[in-house]
C-alpha cells in the first residue's frame, strides 16, 4: 500500500527531473526508491543547535562547514521543496565569486566589507572544488573562469564601472579580453 507521503515524494521526484541536467543526473544516480526513503517532511517539534532555512547551494554548504567545524553540532535544513532544486538547481551548476557584485556590496556595506566578501566568495569557490575532489563526489568541478559579455549594444561595457571601482582600490580580479577572444571562449559569435 502506498501512503500519501510516498505519493508526494514520488511526485516531487518526477517534478524535479528535467529542471536541470546536473540535478537530473543526481536524481537518476540516487533513484526514485532511495529518494522516497530519504524524503521526510517535518512533523512535530524538533530541536537543533542551528536551523538553516533553504536547501540550496549556500544552505547545504553552510551545513557542511558547520559540521566540519563542530561534528557534534545538530544542524537542520528546512527546505519547502527538494534540496538543490530551486535557483541553485537551475543555474547549470556554476559556482561564482561575488566580484561582479562589488559595486552593490560597496554601496550597502562599504569598501572594506565588500572587498572582504568578494575575497571570501572567491576562496569559497576553491574550497568547493577541494571538497568535491576530497569527498569523491565526482562533481566534475572545473575552475576555468567565466565571461561577462555583451550580446547587444545596450550591454556593451556594462562591466566598466565595476572594473574602474576595483582598479581604484588596486584590485584586478578580472582579465579583459577582446570581442574575438570572448566569442571564441564562449563558443558563440553572439558574445561581443
Amino acid at each position: 500500500m502506498v501512503d500519501s507521503r510516498d505519493r508526494e515524494a514520488g511526485a516531487l521526484f518526477e517534478r524535479a527531473r528535467g529542471l536541470s541536467l546536473w540535478l537530473d543526473e543526481a536524481l537518476q544516480q540516487e533513484g526514485a526508491a532511495a529518494f522516497r526513503e530519504s524524503y521526510a517532511p517535518l512533523e512535530g517539534e524538533r530541536r537543533c543547535d542551528v536551523c538553516i532555512v533553504g536547501g540550496g547551494f549556500l544552505g547545504l554548504w553552510t551545513a557542511i562547514r558547520l559540521r566540519e567545524s563542530d561534528p557534534g553540532l545538530s544542524v537542520a535544513i528546512l527546505e519547502k521543496d527538494l534540496c538543490g532544486a530551486g535557483a541553485s538547481g537551475r543555474n547549470g551548476g556554476f559556482v561564482l565569486s561575488w566580484w561582479a557584485k562589488y559595486l552593490s556590496m560597496e554601496k550597502y556595506f562599504g569598501a572594506n566589507q565588500a572587498i572582504w566578501l568578494a575575497r571570501a566568495s572567491e576562496s569559497a569557490v576553491d574550497e568547493i572544488g577541494a571538497f568535491c575532489a576530497g569527498a569523491g563526489l565526482g562533481g566534475q568541478f572545473r575552475k576555468a573562469g567565466w565571461l561577462w559579455t555583451s550580446t547587444g549594444p545596450l550591454q556593451d561595457g556594462a562591466w566598466q564601472s565595476t572594473l574602474a571601482a576595483l582598479e581604484a582600490r588596486s584590485l584586478s580580479p578580472f582579465a579583459e579580453v577582446g570581442a574575438a577572444a570572448a566569442a571564441a571562449l564562449a563558443g558563440s559569435a553572439a558574445h561581443r
